[in-house]
């Protein structure tokens, strides 16, 4: 009875052993590699509480414009909306790489994808920051929705922050569990209506994904003369321009009532 029993007992603990065995080779085994599909992407508006953008046209009453305290205020927001159209100009992507191991997602390539587009009359970017808290603490963008291109880096735009280098492609790379961040900064020259799509490859896998957007169903951005070269924004109580600096900005300086003087 006591050689049975430890027979019996020694099978139990081989088979224990065995099973305990699979379970952890299962995981190493059967773990989910990077794959086109192992990319999560979506996009929403940055700081929209505090900085709102408008499309102006060419002819606003300017002279109008009410004057404020350091940073824009309510009753000029109000102006700019009557006057202007209103859009979200600055967008946040968060990107994941929901993989459990094998290589690098490789994320670049970004750009738009109109639904529609048209022609429109001149008009500029006016800014208005209502908090005066410029800060960003992500990779910095920017996209000419309707170019063709794909986004850059740009970190004129949006101060020190960010690793990419100034007016260089925008692109990613993920590795397994890995996250990120990137500001976005959308124009475009004529009136869009689209998608944002990116690329995404793996090994030899290549696919393109439609970037999911908050809110909406698709991205909506007024065309504007100088989407690169010029801004306007509200410092000081008043409407000032401002020169973007960029490989094709042609001006060095502007004035504020020269860009909306009908012509």
């Amino acid at each position: 009875m006591k050689s049975r029993t430890a027979r019996i007992w020694a099978l139990t603990v081989t088979i224990v052993t065995l099973i305990t065995g699979v379970i952890s080779v299962f995981p190493i085994l059967f773990k989910d590699e990077s794959s086109t599909q192992s990319l999560k992407i979506s996009m929403k508006p940055f700081r929209p509480e505090t900085v709102s953008h408008f499309a102006l046209p060419v002819g606003a009453p300017i002279d109008s414009f009410p004057a404020g305290g350091p940073f824009c205020t309510s009753e000029q927001e109000t102006w700019l909306s009557q006057y202007g159209i209103p859009f979200q100009r600055d967008y946040i992507l968060d990107l994941r790489n929901s993989a459990g191991g094998g290589s690098s997602l490789a994320v670049g390539n970004i750009r738009g994808v109109p639904n529609s587009s048209s022609p429109v009359g001149a008009a500029f970017i006016v800014e208005c920051d209502k908090s005066g808290d410029g800060g960003v603490v992500a990779e910095p963008g920017r996209l000419l929705l309707d170019s063709g291109e794909g986004a850059f880096f740009d970190k004129t735009a949006f101060g020190p922050a960010g690793s990419g280098q100034p007016n260089t492609p925008l692109a990613y790379n993920l590795r397994p569990g890995e996250t990120g961040q990137i500001v976005l900064s959308l124009t475009a020259k004529s009136d869009f209506q689209g998608q944002v799509v990116t690329s995404v490859s793996v090994g030899d896998q290549t696919a393109d994904v439609k970037v999911p957007l908050t809110g909406a169903n698709e991205v909506v951005v007024p065309g504007v003369v100088s989407p690169r070269t010029i801004l306007v924004t509200v410092e000081g109580g008043l409407l000032k321009c401002n020169v973007i600096p960029n490989p094709t900005a042609q001006v060095s300086s502007c004035d504020v009532h020269d860009l909306f003087r009908k012509q």
